[in-house]
């Protein structure tokens, strides 16, 4: 199998498409970087992964490091015909979708021609700002924002949108065997009613090649990023997790489908919003094997817990117990003095928190977790 990738994280944008920055969306790209580049993980060589953020990242560590210091390949660009990725702006949506997609029909081609008839995969990871908005083609689709969007109301077609699923119908036209696509970007409802996106796909069918989509959330509802350093994408962050550690089987497989369950059964240890991952693939079943091979070492879990206070008045006092129920030694008792607080440093275990004022209230929990305590 032959495999290729198109990174991108925008944190900033510019002032005309009037929207706020984000914190953790460049650190996702390139922790998916990082994973792509791994031949444990998404197998990509270095000349086929197209890699760009915005702001450009100051300190890559590992293989994205070895990546930008080897020079990465050039983008599609309106002007020169190709350029290097600006590091000065975030990638605009001709440049990504233009980029992959016509690298996908030259792979095709070249392929015909040496009678290759391998499996040509891409992996699509856009973490950034989004909204559902009108197609030409379609009611309507959640759209990753580029660098050159404009929220414009005039009549005429938005720039900057990239439909992710006229984008994923695109790459599987004539172009790749297999698409993995992975957005976190929000996916409400713009107030523009008029606003409309322009269709990438020039095929108006659905292929029936294995593909796999996920977004970060529901429709017409937010992606939220964490609470608590270093900042990153709630959805990110459980997808991350999931595929560098969760595999099934003796062969040690992960499926589209056990990748659904897994982030939909984690986020939470992420975000406390609720938030509902929204995946989908075919054929049917299991979906495409996205990974095969032994589970890496899982990232460093947190070693205090946030606890949500929000319910208790300020001065009430919290008991920190240890798996025996009995106060872990050398902890004095938690004060509340806002909604939330933390832990001191723990070590996995089970633990218990009770409320010293007389109502027996009490509640358990089990480190290490992402997840806040809630104490009520």
């Amino acid at each position: 199998m032959g495999n290729w990738a198109i990174v991108v994280g925008i944190n900033e944008y510019p002032p005309l498409a009037k929207q706020g920055a984000l914190q953790g969306a460049v650190a996702d790209a390139c922790d998916f970087a990082d994973w792509a580049l791994d031949p444990a993980g998404g197998n990509v060589p270095a000349e086929h992964l197209f890699f760009w953020t915005y702001p450009w990242p100051t300190a890559p560590q590992g293989r994205l490091q070895a990546y930008i210091a080897g020079g990465p390949p050039q983008w599609y660009n309106v002007d020169l015909g190709s350029a290097d990725p600006n590091p000065t702006r975030a990638p605009n949506a001709l440049e990504i979708t233009t980029t992959i997609e016509s690298l996908g029909r030259t792979v095709r081609a070249k392929a015909m021609e040496d009678g290759d008839t391998g499996t040509r995969r891409v992996y699509v990871f856009l973490a950034g700002h989004g909204i559902r908005a009108k197609t030409v083609d379609r009611s309507e689709e959640t759209c990753f924002l580029a660098g050159d969007f404009r929220p414009i109301n005039n009549g005429n077609l938005a720039a900057g949108l990239v439909p992710c699923d006229s984008f994923r119908r695109a790459l599987l036209n004539d172009r790749f065997d297999e698409a993995i696509l992975f957005t976190d970007c929000c996916r409400t409802q713009t107030a523009r009613s008029a606003l409309m996106a322009q269709p990438v796909s020039d095929y108006s069918g659905q292929p029936i090649a294995p593909h796999s989509i996920a977004y970060a959330a529901q429709d017409d509802m937010l992606a939220h990023e964490t609470t608590q350093p270093p900042v990153r994408g709630a959805f990110s962050s459980a997808l991350m997790r999931g595929l560098r550690t969760h595999r099934t089987g003796a062969s040690s497989d992960l499926y589209a489908a056990t990748l659904k369950q897994y982030v939909l059964d984690n986020i939470k240890d992420f975000t406390a919003t609720g938030q509902k991952p929204n995946m989908w693939f075919h054929p049917d079943g299991d979906g495409p094997l996205i990974v095969r091979g032994a589970p890496a070492v899982a990232g460093p879990m947190p070693t205090v817990r946030l606890i949500d206070v929000s319910a208790l008045p300020n001065g009430t006092q919290l008991i920190l117990n240890g798996g025996d129920n009995t106060p872990l030694p050398g902890i004095q008792p938690l004060v509340v003095t806002g909604p939330n607080m933390a832990t001191p440093p723990l070590a996995p275990g089970l633990y218990s928190i009770d409320v010293n004022d007389g109502s027996g209230r009490y509640t358990t929990f089990k480190h290490p977790s992402a997840e806040p305590v809630y104490v009520g």
